[in-house]
């Protein structure tokens, strides 16, 4: 009966999500403005640069560890779109989910962290000359999500580690993890699931701005 109920769910996860091929989906960011949530300036200003050093593996232990269909690891033009990797009910690794050209996991996560910025207050410019702003640099050391087999429900997670670095201020550092159940995943439970980690970091970030 557990091998028919795991086959199934194979088959599912084959048609629902089309396992064996790349995918691209986008994401949206949902985050208020600080206008929309009556935030008072600071007067301080920063410009915010993020850099993509998440380590990306041939066959990795683990699904939580990034890695692409064809073994594209040091291609920055895939890695750096690349957000995701689909398997199967057994936890065979299939195909990989990328953003769209023109989208790169940095960006997004540069997005996320203005937002927490500009929610604390803070004016966020993108001039990278302007004398009065201070540099926040963000490492991007993991932000992934994969997928976890299971017999009558599946399951989606993201997780990132972040290092911020910001002149003249201690050292910040995130970590998230969110993770959504499912019956069969949809391109669509990649985007809602990484949106979700955007979200979260940064509601961590403004906690500890």
């Amino acid at each position: 009966m557990g091998i028919r109920i795991a086959l199934g769910m194979a088959a599912i996860l084959l048609l629902a999500g089309c396992a064996t091929s790349r995918s691209e989906v986008d994401v949206i960011n949902t985050q208020p403005s600080s206008a929309q949530v009556g935030a008072v300036s600071n007067g301080k200003k920063v410009i915010i640069r993020s850099i993509d050093e998440r380590d990306f593996q041939i066959k990795p232990r683990s699904a939580d560890i990034p890695s692409l269909k064809n073994d594209e690891i040091t291609d920055t033009s895939i890695t750096e779109r690349a957000i995701a990797r689909k398997r199967g009910a057994f936890g065979k690794a299939y195909g990989d989910v990328l953003l769209p050209s023109g989208r790169t996991v940095s960006g997004v996560v540069n997005e996320a962290i203005a937002s927490a910025y500009r929610q604390a207050g803070y004016e966020v410019v993108v001039d990278p000359g302007a004398s009065d702003a201070t540099q926040v640099k963000v490492h991007i050391v993991e932000f992934w999500a994969w997928f976890s087999p299971g017999f009558f429900s599946v399951a989606v997670n993201n997780k990132a580690h972040l290092k911020i670095e910001t002149e003249g201020a201690a050292d910040l550092e995130v970590v998230t993890r969110k993770r959504e159940s499912m019956q069969a995943v949809t391109d669509s439970d990649w985007q809602e699931i990484t949106e979700a980690g955007l979200r979260e970091i940064t509601q961590d970030v403004l906690k500890q701005l």
